[in-house]
């Protein structure tokens, strides 16, 4: 692990206190938590829109219009999802669900890494490129059962075996609407969290951006950590301008030694 700073360490260690005295932290979680895994950022600088339109590639409209144009983008994005593995920072995150310092994660990511790492309770809000739904009948098809078509029917897109409507990820495309359920949990999280842990995100995107204000309305308390600044840093308790994949395990060491020097220690049974 990087040599943190002084400044780093006391931010660390507040942002630890926050946690361990929680009743309910959550987590936020966006692109910066993945890239370190390998996996492009979709909307940053330098990442996969600037290079592919989204209006021609990432549009619902346009993938009614033509579905080909979308599943050309996937071919070169998707084999970087489907081989990734989690980083650091998704076990870290794991860990913090383990030890009950957090209930919950919500995750802007569609890689299903928070998963593979080990955590539990994860909504996500923009879908997973691990299903994928026929957009006529809407019969539901595995990863392992789209790569298998593409492999036989060499053709783009993979078409439906019932309907032979065009298949589609489940994932959030522009002018979709996000999963109804999904940000109806995430907002009642937010709302009842009096910590958010938020990681890896720019808060840029709405309406996911929105869901720290609802924390903070109900008197509860962000700790930020992604390497660029964010439009909630000022109402931050805590701001770290860093890694995730550095950041999240020395908050999970310092949690520890915390909780460690608490712990009463056991007088030896007199004789």
């Amino acid at each position: 692990m990087k040599i943190l700073r002084l400044l780093e360490r006391k931010q660390i260690h507040q942002a630890a206190e926050l946690l361990i005295n929680s009743s309910h932290a959550i987590a936020l979680t966006g692109a910066g938590v993945s890239t370190e895994s390998g996996i492009p950022d979709f909307r940053g600088e330098g990442g996969i829109w600037e290079k592919y339109k989204p209006e021609i590639y990432g549009n619902i409209k346009s993938f009614i219009k033509d579905p080909s144009k979308f599943w050309k983008l996937a071919e070169k994005v998707a084999p970087k999802l489907f081989t990734a593995e989690p980083n650091e920072g998704h076990y870290a995150l794991a860990e913090l669900e383990d030890m009950g310092i957090i209930d919950a994660i919500i995750t802007q990511n569609i890689d299903e890494l928070h998963q593979k790492a080990g955590n539990v309770i994860v909504y996500e809000v923009h879908g997973n490129i691990n299903r994928f739904t026929c957009f006529g009948c809407r019969a539901s098809y595995t990863k392992d059962q789209v790569m298998r078509k593409l492999k036989k029917e060499k053709n783009y897109p993979p078409r439906c075996d019932m309907c032979s409507a065009p298949l589609k990820p489940s994932v959030v495309l522009f002018g979709e609407s996000l999963p109804t359920f999904e940000i109806y949990q995430s907002q009642a999280l937010a709302e009842k969290s009096d910590v958010m842990l938020i990681a890896g995100s720019s808060l840029s995107v709405d309406p996911v951006a929105d869901l720290p204000r609802y924390t903070l309305s109900n008197g509860g308390k962000l700790i930020i950590i992604n390497e660029e600044p964010t439009y909630l840093d000022d109402k931050a308790e805590v701001v770290i301008q860093h890694k995730t994949g550095t950041i999240l395990p020395a908050l999970v060491e310092e949690i520890k030694k915390i909780k460690s020097m608490r712990e009463p220690t056991e007088s030896p049974e007199e004789e």
